[in-house]
């Protein structure tokens, strides 16, 4: 399908059914008329209101509720330029880098995000809420804004940065119709259908999601809140666009509502595929697999298990990609898959391993990136990944070095599955016996941590930047001994010094500070008072000599910056041990003495403040997902 442009499949859907529900959100139900005149008024005042030239330039978008995201695309488009969704809670330097490399002369936005998308470079910004008076008054879109030519950019959509920084991929309006054709063949999606759409705004997978909706004349479902069974339910739909994640997530119950559900964004392990199979209890019901880069615009290949030519003997270690989507093509190169993009055109690289066999689906085989130099010798992690993805203690596992893509040792950082005994991770004996003779033997990782989940990133694919590097506390050794084991000789230690050093302080008190914790003279009940405070002193100057002892270990596994930790830990020793000397010579010290009182001031108070904010910042800096971690 070529010529034309992709906005103009919706329109006609607009003039052929007005009145028919286009979108569905958390608070509104809009109709197709009131969909197509909301972006006609906003594509009037963008031509007026932009400074932009007649066509060929790209606008971002950058609000929070879908609604207005997808108003906005519409506008765009209408106005003859290229939309570039972001996502408002990206860091503002993000933000700032992805407006450049999306070259975006103008931007979308709310008045409340401005300080954050504002880079100075005097971008043209339109407001939602402050403009929303003017741009209902802007009339409807101009009836010559024919828009660029089929070959033209119709939108930028940004790589996920998976495998390196995010990179801006211009797509015309012939690859998307090209893309509509191929994904109309294969989900044969109508006007009757309700198709749900998780993705956030930002990425590919959206951009897929509204075109097959609204040029097909069905009804989009968007939400703002994560989406519940019920909901997909009450709302009656009917395909459904999620990750695995979120597919594991909502369908622990069947769903019978639905005929057709497509999962997204990373790949699905076939063992849960056929599971998610089972849950869809109408007839002829579908699970897809469904791969694509920003590049083909998320039109790649796509796998039912019905592709396979016989059964498969170990469905948890298999992931397939399947076949392309009709007008595209998918190839190995020396173990490489490159896609053809649905118009045609070049292949591109994904950077994505695969295999085949014959003419049957391409099977996922992990990503090139996620490989670990350790000690110069390169480990498939993916492979380790997979033959552990079936212990009966593990629901996911990501491998990786100490130091990301290198290191001196292989880490698995597993969630535990809903067998695993307390939520614990697997012994390393039962780790070893699951990998011997899948993996070679250097192959199998020196440390398990658990996670209460993986991190993820907007697009849904887990983000290894994002693992607590090195290991928290619980990690399990492979050579047998346990976190917990070093975790009890940690203790043992600083339980020692503790008491060691809780003794000398009860017994020096007096040597070193002469008659300070004398309570002749002072009355009942409140020499009982001052007794427990001098205990409370003694203990805590007990607690920061163990904590000198072994903290910094401990601290270390939460952080990856060990002059900070260092600071961190000697602020934190010195936050406990200071009390016992500094209560001691406050009381030995006169009233109007001042100048020991400022001594003291200086000496004791204004060292615990800095304490106390090394200490902030340490905190702060931790990792995200070290602190879900639990």
């Amino acid at each position: 399908m070529t010529g034309g442009s992709i906005h103009q499949l919706f329109e006609e859907r607009a003039r052929q059914t007005p009145d028919r529900i286009a979108v569905i959100t958390d608070s509104d139900r809009i109709g197709y008329e009131r969909l197509d005149a909301d972006a006609g008024r906003l594509a009037a005042y963008l031509a007026t209101n932009a400074g932009l030239p007649d066509s060929g330039s790209t606008v971002a978008i950058c609000t929070r509720r879908p609604a207005e995201v997808l108003v906005s695309i519409l506008a765009v488009l209408k106005a003859g330029h290229a939309y570039a969704v972001l996502d408002p809670g990206t860091p503002a330097q993000e933000l700032h880098g992805l407006l450049g490399l999306a070259r975006a002369k103008a931007v979308i936005t709310n008045k409340s995000l401005l300080p954050r998308i504002d880079d100075g470079r005097g971008r043209t910004a339109i407001c939602l809420d402050t403009d929303a008076t003017a741009i209902a008054h802007a009339g409807p879109a101009p009836r010559d804004a024919a828009g660029p030519p089929p070959d033209g950019p119709a939108a930028v959509l940004f790589t996920a940065g998976t495998t390196g920084s995010r990179t801006a991929v211009s797509t015309g309006h012939d690859r998307l119709l090209a893309a509509y054709a191929a994904w109309s063949e294969v989900y044969g999606l109508s006007p009757e259908d309700r198709l749900l759409v998780t993705a956030p705004p930002a990425t590919t997978e959206f951009t897929g999601g509204w075109i097959r909706a609204l040029c097909s004349g069905a009804t989009l479902v968007l939400s703002e809140r994560p989406i519940t069974s019920e909901r997909i339910t009450v709302e009656q739909i009917t395909v459904a666009e999620m990750s695995p994640a979120t597919a594991t997530r909502l369908t622990e119950e069947e769903l019978p509502s639905l005929r057709l559900l497509a999962v997204g964004g990373s790949p699905l392990r076939l063992d849960e595929q056929l599971r998610l199979q089972g849950l869809l209890p109408a007839t002829g019901a579908r699970v897809l697999s469904v791969y694509g880069t920003a590049e083909v615009a998320g039109c790649g290949t796509w796998f039912e298990p019905e592709q396979l030519p016989g059964p498969v003997a170990n469905p948890e270690r298999a992931a397939y990609l399947g076949l392309p989507f009709p007008g595209c093509a998918a190839a190995l190169r020396k173990g490489r898959i490159w896609l053809t993009p649905p118009e045609g055109g070049d292949a591109v690289p994904t950077g994505d391993v695969g295999r085949r066999q014959g003419e049957g689906p391409i099977e996922f085989r992990g990503r090139a990136a996620d490989r670990v130099k350790i000690d110069g010798r390169t480990v498939d992690t993916y492979r380790v990944e997979t033959a552990l993805a079936g212990h009966p203690h593990i629901q996911d596992v990501v491998v990786t070095g100490d130091r990301g893509r290198r290191g001196g040792r292989l880490i698995a950082f597993v969630v535990p599955g809903a067998g695993a005994p307390f939520g614990a991770a697997p012994e390393a004996a039962s780790l070893r016996a699951r990998l011997t003779g899948l993996v070679p033997a250097g192959d199998v990782p020196e440390a398990v941590v658990r996670l209460g989940k993986l991190p993820v990133n907007a697009a849904g694919k887990v983000d290894r930047g994002e693992l607590p590097l090195p290991p928290v506390p619980g990690a399990v050794r492979a050579s047998g001994k346990s976190g917990a084991s070093d975790d009890a000789t940690e203790g043992a230690i600083a339980a020692a010094v503790a008491v060691c050093s809780g003794f000398l302080a009860l017994v020096l008190t007096n040597v070193i500070f002469p008659g300070s914790t004398d309570l002749t003279g002072v009355p009942g009940p409140w020499n009982v008072l001052f007794a427990l405070l001098y205990l409370a002193e003694w203990c805590a100057f007990a607690g920061g000599m163990g904590f000198l002892a072994v903290g910094r270990g401990v601290m270390l596994r939460r952080s990856e910056s060990r002059g900070l930790t260092a600071v961190a830990h000697l602020a934190i020793v010195y936050l406990l041990v200071a009390w016992w000397p500094q209560d001691n010579l406050y009381r030995l010290a006169a009233k109007t003495d001042w100048p020991r009182q400022a001594a003291l001031v200086y000496s004791f108070n204004v060292p615990l403040m800095i304490a106390a904010l090394i200490v902030v910042i340490w905190v702060v800096s931790l990792p995200a997902v070290g602190q879900r971690d639990r």
